[in-house]
């Protein structure tokens, strides 16, 4: 792959996690499943202890169930991105997110504000690329 090919391939990988961040914070979660590779792996393991999700279905019903009723706001910055091949690439992201739930919720938090990493891996198919695996780390974590 020639160096042209490597930065339009690295810049549809950001688009990619953009479009992430976007539809989680929007709760577009028809758009946020589109984003995974059919047999996407989600590991939250650290957040919610043995969590690994399979599949673009179970990865949105675990997003979409604790942000009911959640404002959020998730940035993504610094990407490492490599691509590995003209189909596979691997990247890391520094990353933050801010949640707010309503006075109401039946969640027992009013808010969290996390600071952290994910760890990725993203498969081209058909063209486009998706979210192959994704390994979220947590430097820390404030809940009140």
């Amino acid at each position: 792959m020639d160096d042209l090919h490597r930065l339009i391939a690295i810049e549809e990988v950001k688009r990619l996690k953009a479009r992430y961040f976007r539809c989680v914070d929007t709760k577009d979660w028809e758009g946020f499943k589109s984003l995974f590779s059919p047999d996407a792996v989600f590991d939250i393991s650290q957040d919610v202890p043995g969590a690994v999700l399979i599949g673009p279905e179970k990865i949105a019903q675990a997003a979409s169930v604790p942000l009911t009723g959640c404002v959020s706001v998730h940035h993504g910055h610094c990407p490492e991105i490599e691509i590995t091949s003209p189909t596979t690439a691997t990247g890391i992201w520094a990353m933050q997110d801010i949640l707010r739930w309503a006075a109401d919720s039946a969640t027992p938090n009013r808010w969290l504000h996390g600071y952290g990493h994910y760890v990725e891996n993203y498969e081209r198919i058909d063209g486009r690329w998706h979210i192959k695996t994704m390994k979220l780390t947590r430097l820390r974590v404030d809940i009140g």
